[in-house]
């Protein structure tokens, strides 16, 4: 080509768009500049033909203002020029452009509506999608099968099915019906609409299908719940000779996933010939769903041994399994591996790096991965947010909201969980008011069942039980379990009887199989000395079939998880930690502790109480960390249920005498101890 350019010489206009067409294929910007100068400087441009092409060219290497100038140059256009400008604007995400270049063709033809509804449904805004439609039926343009496939796609994002029925009697009338991409369209919008039964039956009727119609019917099956069914129909597939492809397997793995059956999800997974990142990242993504998280960390190294690798999901879901179980040096290895992988500048990864980190409880950290994000969104902000909220810095996490408007990103219903809670955990009272007040009238988001129990859980921290039952009554809602739960631990702390027994009623009927009801009223009857109360209900519990989740610890020393019970002589080094015990309640004595026997919830002697709580799993987790874990190194707990208070008491003393730093992540938040301290400020 460069003899040509050197020597003037002309070319036949079909080379020239073959040539371009190559430019396109090889993705080579510069030589399409020099076939485009050459065009100019020969005069060849005022054919419409090349001019279209040049146009599709610039769109399509992303180049939007040399493909609009080609545009605006151009000395006559047809109906296919205005939509290779609007598919290019569609293609860079320049929604708004190509809608203002549609509204001025001064003709349309179909594939112009189609590039509107498809472009419009690619994009996220399924509402413009479905209005083109109707728009392009009112002016007589007849829809096509692509029509119909993103018509359908925009009815499933909006699970419209009123309207997706109205497609489908349009679909029947035009005898697209059998087409297989329209059938795998109207699966899709059924299923995603919860009218399972009705995409089996298209599924059912279909004279043809391939592969995308079956991967269509798992999804669906998997959307709606029924991963047996999914699970039923992928050996279908195969035994009538239809080999998955990798949607296939990504479906049906997350099919099982979703639906708890993470074996069979395995099984799969092992007879899968070729296993790519993707069919990884949704069986790893299974197990951390379904809180097999060292199962997820297993299949990370395995998926790592066999040299795939990893994206930004894979790490996503990873840096979640580690987050889960509070592994904070896997967290750091896995940071590491971010970085010499290239994916530190991920808002996703980002994301999931500072919610680890939170999560593990060293929001210093968080808050270093946070500051050198290059890119922040929602989920970036409402991860630290939480984290402060969850380790006791209440005042931090509402100083970083506040940060957050002024940055103008919007908060989203996720952000006021946080902040809510941010309020609930250091006695903000009418700051939390405040905020839940302005929900709605600032950001337009209306609370939801989560933000009540925070506020809930808000007042009744601050001895406001009346006001937090009221709230409840007042939600537009049936109160659910999570509000009645906050409210019945408010009496808890506060020893009320006459609304916790109205509270745990209320989730005796919502939650029957739940333990934790009955324990915390237990907790209150035990509290006020009602031993005959406490028997009460500890039978109907046996006569209801409920059992207690027994409290258990956990503490990482050198990638290994160490699991601890109350009163537990499994572990090897189970002497040590009861002689080092003994030592410590000792020197705890000294210094002025003395056991809370209000925790102790059975009615023995005192010096049988007194005993009962010295074996708690919290207290032999912290002493084995102290065995085994370097001077200078905090030691980082985990207990499954709300910390004792004797415990949290005990801790405090402990981190006292042995100058260490403890962190106990309970079911509810973090408590940091230090120099005899916690960060709840005993405001828990």
């Amino acid at each position: 080509m460069a003899v040509f350019h050197e020597r003037g010489l002309l070319l036949d206009p079909n080379a020239y768009d073959k040539i371009l067409k190559r430019c396109i294929l090889l993705n080579n910007l510069t030589e399409g500049k020099r076939i485009h100068n050459h065009l100019i400087k020969t005069g060849l441009l005022h054919s419409i033909f090349l001019g279209n092409r040049l146009v599709e060219m610039y769109a399509k290497l992303g180049n939007l203002a040399d493909a609009r100038n080609v545009f605006d140059k151009m000395p006559m256009r047809n109906v296919f020029s205005w939509n290779t400008m609007i598919a290019g604007y569609f293609k860079c995400d320049s929604i708004d452009h190509a809608r203002d270049l549609f509204e001025k063709m001064p003709e349309r033809d179909g594939v112009s509506w189609n590039q509107m509804i498809s472009g419009y449904d690619r994009n996220g805004r399924p509402e413009e999608a479905q209005n083109h439609y109707w728009h392009m039926l009112a002016e007589g343009i007849m829809p096509s099968t692509f029509t119909f496939a993103s018509v359908l796609s925009a009815c499933a994002q909006l699970q419209d099915v009123e309207r997706g029925k109205r497609v489908h009697g349009h679909i029947i009338r035009a005898e697209c019906g059998f087409d297989l991409f329209v059938g795998a369209g109207l699966i899709d919008m059924y299923a995603k609409s919860g009218f399972i039964e009705v995409a089996r039956q298209v599924f059912d009727r279909m004279l043809e299908r391939n592969v995308v119609s079956w991967n269509a019917m798992i999804t669906g099956y998997g959307l709606n719940g029924y991963g047996d069914d999914a699970l039923k129909l992928f050996y279908q597939m195969r035994e009538m000779g239809v080999n998955p492809d990798g949607v296939t397997v990504i479906s049906v793995l997350s099919a099982c996933a979703k639906n708890g059956m993470v074996e069979d999800a395995q099984n799969v997974f092992d007879k899968v010939p070729q296993r790519n990142v993707c069919s990884w990242n949704a069986m790893i993504a299974g197990y951390t769903q379904n809180r097999h998280c060292g199962k997820a960390l297993k299949l990370f190294s395995q998926m790592r041994q066999a040299c795939v690798k990893s994206d930004e999901v894979t790490f996503a879901s990873v840096l979640t399994a580690c987050a889960s179980l509070a592994v904070l040096n896997q967290g750091k290895q896995l940071h590491g591996l971010v970085i010499h992988s290239g994916y530190e500048g991920s808002v996703f990864v980002g994301s999931a790096l500072v919610d680890t980190y939170s999560k593990c409880g060293s929001t210093e950290d968080a808050k270093q991965v946070f500051e050198k994000m290059p890119e922040r969104n929602v989920v970036s902000w409402n991860a630290l947010i939480a984290g402060y909220a969850h380790n006791g810095l209440g005042k931090v996490a509402v100083q970083l909201f506040e940060e957050m408007l002024r940055a103008e990103t919007m908060p989203n219903h996720i952000t006021y969980v946080s902040v809510l809670s941010a309020c609930s955990h250091v006695g903000l009272v009418d700051q939390g008011r405040q905020y839940f007040n302005s929900m709605n009238h600032d950001h337009r988001i209306v609370p939801n069942a989560e933000h009540y129990t925070c506020m809930i859980d808000l007042l009744g921290r601050a001895g406001k039980l009346n006001e937090a039952e009221n709230l409840m009554n007042s939600a537009p809602f049936q109160p659910n379990a999570s509000m009645w739960g906050a409210l019945l631990g408010a009496c808890r702390i506060h020893g009320n009887l006459e609304v916790g027994k109205r509270a745990a009623e209320c989730l005796f009927e919502l939650e029957p199989e739940s333990s934790g009801p009955y324990v915390l009223l237990s907790n209150i009857y035990a509290a006020a000395g009602r031993w005959v109360d406490v028997a009460n209900i500890r039978n109907l519990m046996r006569e209801r079939g409920v059992k207690k989740e027994p409290g258990c610890s956990w503490v990482e020393v050198k990638n290994v998880v160490h699991d601890f019970v109350v009163d537990d002589w499994s572990h090897p080094q189970a002497e040590l930690i009861y002689a080092k015990l003994e030592s410590l309640i000792e020197q705890m004595k000294h210094i002025g502790y003395v056991p809370d026997i209000s925790f102790a919830l059975h009615d023995v002697e005192e010096d049988h109480k007194i005993q009962s709580l010295s074996y708690h799993s919290e207290k032999l987790a912290i002493v084995f960390g102290l065995l085994n874990i370097p001077n200078g190194t905090p030691i980082r707990i985990i207990k499954n249920l709300r910390v004792c208070g004797d415990c949290h008491t005990a801790a405090k003393f402990i981190s006292k005498i042995v100058e260490r730093e403890i962190i106990i992540r309970d079911a509810n938040r973090f408590h940091h101890f230090k120099n005899g301290l916690c960060s709840c400020g005993d405001y828990w």
